[in-house]
C-alpha cells in the first residue's frame, strides 16, 4: 500500500498518463484516433482509418467504427451500426464537402439505389446547406443505427433530423467503400488492410 502523499500523487499520474495513451488506437497526421466509440449505447471499435488527401492537400482523417473489425467492405455496406468520423484539417466550405459527397454517391450507386433514396438526398443537401463552413479541427460524423436511420454531426452537434431507412446508409457509406471509392488507399486503410505505414501514421 502506498502511504506517502508524494507517492501517491505519483502513482496517480502514471496511472492517468497510462489510461490516456491507451485512450486512443492510432494518430494520423497529429489527429488521435479513439480506438472504441459509442453508437446507440454500444460499444464499437475502430475498424481501420486513414488520410483524404487531395492532390497535396490533406483534407480530413477519415476513422470506421464498427461492432467488430472486418475488410469486407459489402459485409460493411450492407447492414449493421456503425459510424464514420471524420477530422476535418483544413478549413473547408461545407457545400464544396456535400458536393463531394453526393458526386461520391452518385459513382458508387445504381440509379435504382438513389432513386430509392431521393428524398434523403435531397434531406442531405439541405441539412449541409445550414452551416457554411467546417474549420480546421472539427469533426464530422455519420451515424446509422439499423431501424432507426442516419444522423449527422458536428462537433457533437446534430444537423437536421434523422434520415430513415437502412438503404440511405448503404448509398452513403459506398462513398468511402464503394467499387469507385472517393480514394483507393483510403479505403484500404479504413477496411484495414492498407500495406503502408506513412511517416504521419503512428500505431498505439
Amino acid at each position: 500500500m502506498i502511504n506517502h502523499p508524494l507517492l501517491q500523487l505519483r502513482s496517480l499520474i502514471a496511472c492517468l498518463c497510462l489510461l490516456t495513451a491507451n485512450s486512443f488506437a492510432l494518430e494520423i497526421n497529429q489527429v488521435k484516433i479513439d480506438a472504441q466509440a459509442t453508437l446507440a449505447n454500444k460499444e464499437l471499435v475502430l475498424n481501420g482509418a486513414g488520410l483524404r488527401s487531395v492532390l497535396f492537400t490533406k483534407v480530413y482523417v477519415a476513422a470506421l467504427y464498427l461492432p467488430a473489425k472486418t475488410d469486407n467492405s459489402a459485409l460493411v455496406v450492407a447492414g449493421g451500426p456503425r459510424k464514420m468520423v471524420l477530422h476535418i484539417l483544413r478549413d473547408i466550405e461545407v457545400g464544396e464537402l456535400a458536393a463531394a459527397m453526393l458526386k461520391g454517391m452518385r459513382k458508387n450507386n445504381t440509379s435504382k439505389d438513389l432513386a430509392d433514396v431521393t428524398m434523403q438526398m435531397a434531406s442531405f443537401g439541405q441539412v449541409f446547406g445550414t452551416i457554411p463552413m467546417v474549420k480546421n479541427g472539427d469533426t464530422i460524423t455519420f451515424d446509422y443505427v439499423p431501424g432507426l436511420g442516419s444522423s449527422a454531426y458536428v462537433n457533437k452537434t446534430r444537423l437536421g433530423e434523422i434520415l430513415p431507412g437502412d438503404q440511405f446508409a448503404r448509398v452513403f457509406f459506398r462513398i468511402w467503400l464503394g467499387d469507385r471509392p472517393v480514394q483507393d488507399s483510403l479505403k484500404r486503410d479504413l477496411l484495414g488492410v492498407s500495406d503502408t505505414v506513412t511517416a504521419e501514421k503512428t500505431y498505439r
